[in-house]
């Protein structure tokens, strides 16, 4: 292959990854509460094949043809059972390694008028924290070691060392809001912990 071929096939490929849509999307609701904004949060439907009774952020899969600011408002409203006019997005905040690794799209926005109407196909029930207790409250994090898993037929005697070859064990923070009932932790947890952080950038917050 000559370098001008590798060239355009690089070249190719970064523009492919850069137009890629991620693979969900999900939003941080904020309702206006008589003590002030709070944001909402589901219970997943204990009878879900994925995280069952786990609790999550509005959101899901980026369809083929649409952007995820026009995901994560149709999940919102098919799970909150609100009209589109009911939401107000006010930033995208980038994007997280979400379940799996896979890139999870953050958007903030202003739920307005909502009633606490959820599906019960998909949401088992909602509650809310307040943003105040999100800007003073850290999660306590956990750092879990991954450990690798190797296949029977893996190729022990092509590697010097062999079974003792000092593998680099790779590690992940998992956040955790341990004063939570039902418990705020995981993706979720990384999520508001990041948007608490930006926003604390802004203080003071009336």
């Amino acid at each position: 292959m000559e370098h001008n071929e590798l060239r355009n096939r690089l070249a190719r490929l970064a523009a492919y990854r850069a137009s890629a849509t991620p693979g969900a999307a999900v939003l941080i609701p904020i309702v206006s509460e008589a003590e002030g904004p709070a944001v909402v949060l589901e219970v997943r439907a204990f009878d879900l094949d994925i995280q069952p009774g786990d609790v999550c952020l509005p959101g899901g899969h980026v369809e083929e043809g649409e952007t995820p600011a026009q995901a994560v408002v149709r999940e919102t409203c098919e799970e909150l059972l609100v009209e589109e006019s009911q939401i107000e997005l006010l930033a995208d905040l980038g994007n997280i390694a979400g379940p799996g690794g896979r890139p999870l799209q953050v958007f903030a926005g202003l739920l307005h008028g909502y009633q606490g109407d959820f599906s019960p196909d998909e949401v088992d029930r909602t509650f809310s924290l307040p943003l105040s207790w999100l800007l003073t409250h850290k999660p306590a994090l956990y750092d879990v070691e991954l450990v690798p898993s190797f296949p029977d037929d893996f190729p022990w005697e092509r590697i010097r060392g062999g079974r003792n070859y000092p593998w680099r064990g790779q590690h992940n923070l998992v956040p955790f809001y341990l004063e939570t009932d039902p418990l705020v932790w995981g993706a979720t947890a990384r999520v508001l912990w990041r948007f608490s952080q930006m926003v604390g950038e802004l203080r003071p917050l009336t």
